[in-house]
C-alpha cells in the first residue's frame, strides 16, 4: 500500500503548509481591519487596507475549506453522521469523499481551462495576443484600489482544487480501509495544535 502511504504523506504535508498559510491570512485580516479602525478614529479611511482584508478573507476561506474537508468537520455532514450509525455512516462517508474527489478533479480541469496555459504558450506569452485570441482577461484584470493583478489572487483556485483533491482522495482511501484512519478534528479544536 505504498501509494496510499505516499498519498497520506502528501496530504499531511499540505496540511502543515495550509495551517501556516491560514494563520498568516487570519493575522493579515486582523491587522488590516485594526489598522483601518485605528485610522478611522482620525477620520481617515484606508481603502487599500479594506481591499487587502477582503482578499485575505477570501483566500482564507478556500484554505480553511480544504482543511475542513480533510478533518471532516463540515457542520452539515458531521450532524448527519452523528444522527446515523454503523454501516450507513461508513457508506455516507464514502459517498461524500467520492463526491469531493470528483468535485476536486472537475475544479482542476476548470482551472486549467480558465488559466489556459497552453493558450498562453501558443500566444508566445504575449498577454495582448492571448486576450485577443481567447477573450480571456484573467492575466490583466486588476484589483479596484491597489491595481494589483487579480491573477495572483486567482491562483488560490488551482491550489484549492489540488489540495481538495488530495485530501478527498486520502479520505476516500481511509473510508475504503486502504489506509488507517487519522482523526484530525481534535487537532483543529481551538487552543490545540
Amino acid at each position: 500500500m505504498l501509494p496510499f502511504r505516499m498519498l497520506r504523506a502528501l496530504s499531511d504535508g499540505l496540511i502543515r503548509i495550509e495551517r501556516v498559510f491560514l494563520m498568516l491570512l487570519i493575522a493579515g485580516i486582523a491587522f488590516f481591519v485594526l489598522i483601518n479602525v485605528g485610522f478611522r478614529l482620525f477620520r481617515i479611511t484606508l481603502a487599500w487596507a479594506d481591499e487587502l482584508a477582503v482578499l485575505s478573507m477570501v483566500l482564507a476561506g478556500f484554505v480553511g475549506a480544504s482543511l475542513m474537508l480533510r478533518a471532516r468537520i463540515d457542520p452539515a455532514v458531521k450532524i448527519l453522521q452523528e444522527m446515523l450509525r454503523g454501516p450507513v455512516v461508513r457508506m455516507l462517508r464514502i459517498i461524500v469523499s467520492l463526491i469531493a474527489v470528483v468535485f476536486g478533479l472537475i475544479l482542476i480541469w476548470l482551472c486549467w481551462r480558465w488559466f489556459d496555459p497552453m493558450g498562453l504558450v501558443a500566444a508566445g506569452f504575449e498577454i495582448g495576443t492571448f486576450e485577443m485570441t481567447t477573450f480571456n482577461f484573467i492575466y490583466t484584470d486588476t484589483t479596484p484600489v491597489l491595481r494589483w493583478r487579480f491573477f495572483w489572487f486567482y491562483l488560490i483556485m488551482p491550489w484549492f482544487a489540488f489540495t481538495l483533491s488530495v485530501h478527498a482522495l486520502n479520505n476516500l482511501a481511509e473510508d475504503l480501509g486502504l489506509i488507517e484512519p487519522r482523526l484530525l478534528a481534535q487537532e483543529f479544536q481551538p487552543g490545540e495544535g
